[in-house]
């Protein structure tokens, strides 16, 4: 075997390619230097995606026209001079090789200019080889433009996504860096058209609420642990988290930390921006080669910063005292002094299906109308009781479901004559007790424990209202998707935010086909219509997030079967609480409901609904048989 010395051109487009993936490396590596050289505007044009051309325009500090070449020269780089200073690098860039590597793999423009200077420089480079170093006009900054992205490297040119795609990927890129640096103003424009701006004000909730939407309300709060400090913001959301994560001020998409959200924060889903700031002798950055992941000294203790700001966020369940037939709350703040800022959430009316209830996240007391303190949960109950399983929509799904249950209830569904589950055996008098209508039926009331009470003619039966309401909603979920679905138009369209846009633009057509309906206003995107899912009430932007999360992550399974069980999936964590009030008619209606369908004796998840203690049972016990 004979050792063969590569070419420059051949090795260049190698090393290249490792710094360079797609147009949204590109643009970060331009951004990151930009930033490092004090820009307080960035403007980012595209055409085609970037696949065409890339334009970043700063007002940074510029570069002299004598040392335009060495820019574009592999390891030239102005923020490190030697080995020590390795240790703690406390810029974004440092080495040397991004626009080196972008003039390896396309056409190369650089005009710049230093704020104390008279005129500025223009430098042209393709294939590594500069072209024009010339004297020029032009503004303060720096300009860089990128032709033809992977022009004379097809091998990775082909793997790009479409325009769209590849936007959308920019676009992503921008909104985390504005979030980042509030006091920095980005633009991005395509083709001509603008996407978004940020005006650099320097407010970083009025930046996350212009890009995330300012509903559901976004809370904040600060943490630390060991040599670590945390400033974490979360916005509550269908779906599944979506984290964006930032070391001193650098973009990384390291395992360590969505590990750590997942496992401190499970039951907080939503979107999580996290800024850490830490010793930057404590952290590795020269890892990875397009510089997203780091290691930490001590990487404990970004586990530890997760989890006190994760629970900051869950906080304690409000205090709910009864005082007639309204409830009032006493908040309590547990949180460690100085820890953050935190809003108690306040007592509102959840939108149900069709019912008005009062969401408490407190344990009632019964039929008895005395007043008396109500009991709270722990906060590891605070955001739901159950997992979200995987739902079944095909044409045997009843069927299928019972198959999935632990052995005893499987056999509940194997015996004809066995038809209501009881706490450990079932017996022929259940089918009768959970079959009679409401008007055979009386609601006693509710327990303490938030369990429903009825009397009927078979005995006496406890249902479970979250999981009977879970259910009725999944049934009714399922009815929709073999009807064909309906869109329902809004009486007031919804603007989307900057983070929807994109990528419900790009999947207009698709969504279109089940139910919603976007229009374009004011230079924004909204929802016009959604799909009409009966009474399952989510807000229009939580359906249509929670609807691309899930064509996003579905890869190329059907959409029809990603979409409905997302909404299934939805319409659970909608499902009134076990500790949610009801009267006496919402009870009833929700004994109708449940026993209209195909399968009321178990929750979507296999858990029972009902409880029945049968007449021959009370006979029993009480020795009258």
């Amino acid at each position: 075997m004979t050792i063969n010395l590569l070419p420059e051109g051949v090795w260049s487009r190698i090393a290249a390619g490792e710094v360079l993936e797609r147009p949204s490396s590109a643009v970060k590596e331009m951004i990151e230097n930009s930033l490092d050289a004090g820009a307080k505007r960035i403007r980012v044009k595209l055409w085609d995606g970037g696949r065409v051309r890339i334009v970043v325009e700063d007002d940074g500090a510029g570069i002299a026209f004598d040392e335009l070449p060495l820019a574009l020269t592999r390891h030239a780089t102005s923020k490190i001079a030697g080995i020590e200073d390795l240790d703690a690098i406390h810029t974004l860039g440092y080495r040397g090789e991004a626009l080196a590597s972008m003039a390896a793999v396309a056409k190369v423009e650089i005009r710049s200019r230093p704020p104390e200077e008279e005129s500025g420089g223009l430098l042209r480079a393709f294939e590594g080889r500069v072209s024009d170093h010339l004297k020029t006009s032009c503004s303060p900054g720096t300009r860089v433009q990128v032709d033809e992205l992977f022009s004379n490297l097809p091998a990775r040119r082909k793997f790009l996504k479409s325009a769209a795609g590849e936007l959308r990927r920019v676009a992503s890129l921008l909104r985390e860096y504005a979030i980042c640096r509030p006091d920095t103003a980005f633009v991005l424009e395509h083709d001509g058209r603008s996407i978004f701006s940020t005006d650099g004000s320097g407010d970083r909730r009025r930046v996350i609420e212009y890009l995330w939407g300012a509903e559901p309300a976004v809370l904040t709060v600060e943490a630390s642990a060991g040599h670590i400090a945390l400033e974490c913001w979360w916005q509550p959301r269908q779906g599944r988290n979506d984290v964006i994560s930032f070391v001193n001020g650098r973009a990384v998409n390291d395992p360590l930390i969505k590990g750590a959200v997942g496992a401190a924060a499970r039951e907080l889903i939503g979107g999580w921006a996290l800024f850490f700031t830490v010793d930057p002798a404590l952290v590795d950055v020269n890892i990875h080669p397009a510089k997203a992941e780091i290691r930490f000294r001590y990487p404990g203790e970004v586990f530890s910063a997760v989890k006190e700001a994760s629970l900051q966020l869950g906080g304690r369940a409000p205090v709910y005292v009864r005082e007639g037939k309204t409830l009032s709350t006493e908040s309590r703040d547990l949180r460690p002094k100085d820890s953050g800022v935190w809003k108690n959430p306040s007592e509102k009316t959840r939108p149900g299906s069709g019912w008005d209830f009062k969401e408490t996240n407190s344990a009632f007391t019964g039929s008895s109308g005395k007043n008396a303190a109500l009991r709270s949960p722990s906060s590891e109950n605070l955001f739901g009781r159950v997992e979200v399983p995987g739902f079944n929509f095909g044409p045997n799904a009843a069927e299928e479901e019972a198959t999935n249950l632990p052995v005893r209830d499987r056999a509940f569904f194997d015996d004809p004559t066995l038809n209501v589950p009881t706490s450990n055996t079932y017996d022929e008098d259940a089918e009768a007790a959970v079959s009679e209508l409401p008007e055979n039926v009386t609601c006693l009331g509710q327990l303490a424990s938030g369990y429903l009470i009825f009397d009927t003619p078979g005995g006496a039966v406890f249902v479970d209202p979250h999981a009977a309401h879970e259910r009725v909603a999944f049934e009714r979920i399922r009815a929709e998707a073999k009807d064909g679905q309906r869109s329902q138009p809004l009486l007031m369209p919804v603007p989307l935010p900057p983070s929807l846009q994109l990528e419900a633009e790009e999947k207009e057509e698709l969504l279109k086909n089940f139910g919603f309906a976007l229009e374009k206003r004011d230079g924004g995107l909204w929802i016009a219509a959604i799909p009409s899912l009966l009474k399952v009430n989510v807000p229009p932007e939580a359906l249509l997030r929670g609807s691309l999360a899930a064509l996003r992550d579905g890869g190329d399974a059907d959409p029809a079967e990603l979409l409905w069980r997302n909404w299934a999936t939805m319409a659970c964590k909608e499902a009134v609480k076990v500790t949610t009030e009801l009267g006496p008619e919402e009870a009833l209606t929700l004994w109708r409901d449940l026993h209209e369908c195909q399968q009321p004796f178990f929750c979507p998840h296999g858990r029972p609904t009902i409880l029945e203690l049968s007449n021959a049972e009370f006979l029993r016990h009480f020795g009258r048989e």
